[in-house]
């Protein structure tokens, strides 16, 4: 790989900032929070377990956040340790064959990684808000994301699936 590009870039850029708005808004609502705070939700979005306000439970989410964030990193540069059925194949594939798909995976992980930092943004402000105003998140917006995040994968997997096998079918032509 030579260089990162464009669009991985401003995805990373994005990611950063998402990841960075978590913290920020788990710090600023800190002083806010009451002493029990809402750890998780229901399928109807309303609160269903509340605990005693701690370090633990206000920055998990973005601790977790910035953790993932370092994997996807670690496998942009590294995409052969991605978990993917098609993996191990492309180490068969000549170099300028693996580089390209490499170069889908490392697509599929930026725009993954994303995706996974807004889903993340948008829990940790709404934990923090229903912990002030006693309401919950909006179940609609968890199913949309997580349904969007899903057919994303499988479509991306197909497509990286296909294009291997057509590889090595070619290959095995030669």
């Amino acid at each position: 790989m030579d260089r990162v590009k464009p669009l991985h870039k401003l995805l990373f850029i994005l990611s950063f900032v998402l990841l960075a708005t978590s913290w920020i808004v788990a710090i600023y609502y800190w002083d806010k929070l009451p002493n029990v705070i809402p750890t998780h939700f229901g399928p109807n979005g309303m609160p269903d377990v509340w605990n005693e306000k701690s370090i633990f439970y206000v920055f998990l989410l973005p601790f977790i956040q910035t953790i993932m964030f370092l994997v996807f990193i670690f496998l942009y540069y590294k995409p052969q340790y991605s978990n993917m059925p098609t993996t191990l194949w492309l180490t068969t594939l000549d170099e300028k064959k693996k580089d390209h798909a490499f170069n889908l995976i490392r697509t599929m992980h930026t725009i993954i990684l994303t995706w996974v930092n807004i889903f993340f943004a948008y829990i940790v402000l709404e934990m923090n808000r229903s912990s002030l105003n006693n309401t919950g998140l909006n179940p609609w917006i968890m199913i949309f994301m997580v349904a969007i995040m899903l057919s994303y994968l499988i479509y991306w997997n197909i497509i990286i699936y296909k294009k291997t096998i057509k590889e090595i079918k070619n290959d095995c032509k030669n």
